[in-house]
Formats: C-alpha cells, sequence, structure tokens
C-alpha cells in the first residue's frame, strides 16, 4: 500500500472512531458544550471571541469546518455580526442534524476535508476550531495539522483561522495524554511556508488549556 493510501486509511479510521465518540456525548449530553468537548459555555465562546478579534466577518461568506452543533453561528448572531453567508462542514450526522434544525437557512454538509478537500475556494473566511487537536495514535500529529491546514487554506478566498494547544503549558492545568501539545514556532514556520500573511495569536485566557491561534491569508490585512 503507498504511503498516501496508509495516510487516507489512517484518517478514516480516525473518523470512524470521532463520529462514534460524538455520537455518545450528544446522546449523553445533548446541545451542550461538553458534547464537543468543552467545560463550559464561558470557555467556547472565549475561544470564539479571540477568533473574531483577528478577522471582521461581517459580510463575509464563512465555512465553519468541524462545525458540530452550529455554535459558532449562535455566537456570531449574539454578537451583531451578520456574515453574508454561513456554512457548516462535519463528519457526524446527528451533529450536522441538529445544527441543520438550528439553523435551517444555513447549508450543511458531511465533508472530512482533508480526504475530500474542495477543487476550488468555496467561501471567503474558513474557521476550523479543535479540529487538529487530538493526539494521533497512528499518525503524526504535526502531518495531519499540515495537511487539514492545507485543505482548509485552499478552501478560502481570503483567509482561514485555525487554533491549537500550545505546548508552552497553563501550569495550573494538568497534560493529558489523549491531546496533542503544538510548539508554536513550529506552526508559525509552517503558516508562513504557505503565505507570508500569517498572524498568530497566544494572548487569549487558558480554556482551560492554554491554546493559540493562527490567520493565514491570501493577501495582505
Amino acid at each position: 500500500m503507498s504511503a498516501p493510501d496508509r495516510f487516507s486509511e489512517t484518517v478514516a479510521q480516525i473518523e470512524r472512531q470521532a463520529i462514534e465518540r460524538y455520537s455518545r456525548r450528544l446522546a449523553q449530553f445533548g446541545e451542550d458544550p461538553r458534547t464537543l468537548g468543552w467545560d463550559t459555555h464561558a470557555h467556547q465562546w472565549t475561544r470564539f471571541a479571540a477568533a473574531t478579534a483577528l478577522i471582521d466577518l461581517q459580510g463575509r461568506d464563512v465555512l465553519d469546518i468541524g462545525c458540530g452543533l452550529g455554535d459558532f453561528r449562535v455566537f456570531l448572531d449574539e454578537q451583531g455580526i451578520s456574515p453574508s453567508a454561513y456554512a457548516g462542514v462535519d463528519i457526524n450526522d446527528d451533529l450536522l442534524a441538529v445544527a441543520h434544525r438550528r439553523f435551517p437557512a444555513s447549508r450543511f454538509e458531511r465533508r472530512n476535508v482533508v480526504l475530500e478537500p474542495y477543487a476550488a475556494p468555496v467561501c471567503d473566511v474558513a474557521v476550523m476550531f479543535g479540529l487538529v487537536n487530538f493526539r494521533l495514535k497512528d499518525l503524526d500529529n504535526y502531518e495531519y495539522a499540515a495537511r487539514a491546514i492545507d485543505a482548509a487554506f485552499a478552501a478560502c478566498r481570503e483567509a482561514l483561522v485555525v487554533d491549537m494547544l500550545s505546548d508552552r503549558r497553563a501550569p495550573e492545568y494538568p497534560e493529558e495524554d489523549f491531546v496533542f501539545y503544538f510548539d508554536p514556532a513550529r506552526m508559525l514556520a509552517l503558516a508562513l511556508d504557505r503565505t507570508p500573511w500569517v498572524q498568530v495569536h497566544h494572548a487569549y485566557p487558558a480554556l482551560p488549556q492554554r491554546e493559540f491561534m493562527l490567520v493565514l491569508r491570501k493577501a495582505p490585512a
């Protein structure tokens, strides 16, 4: 089996495990941040606020990759931010059904962008929250993150916002073995290999673990 085939098969296996995990959590917690691995609504909203502080989504066509229950759209509405369009993609049909029920006018699609990348840009701005943070057993986390970023960035006409857990960990929060902590300098270098127009945000509060956010742009801000 060729190397690309091994990568795709491993990603497909990870997808199957993730689908099962989140369907089980949805059955347990319902429409609650804990379904998606958040401990509190406040922490989830802090991350979203960090993203919208970096890039103006007013009037933009937004694609939410790994949209889950559509919570980012809820946040945008609460903040009075009106994208020209909002669409979400996820791998879990159960989560997508909830998102579609909450926002019937928005488009939701079942897609793994790593395995099924878009052939051309489909949005102005894509956001990708929490998608690369699980520690992978049979795949290098940096390789997976690079491929996810490449696929998401190719889907954008203007910019991609992506977050990761930081290896500059919050000392008061214990290290967990099921998540992966990225070196921010290494990820910044990876982003700069793809575009010279990059922002890094490592200054927002821990959620409860410390993380950082990258914005990759197709042109200067």
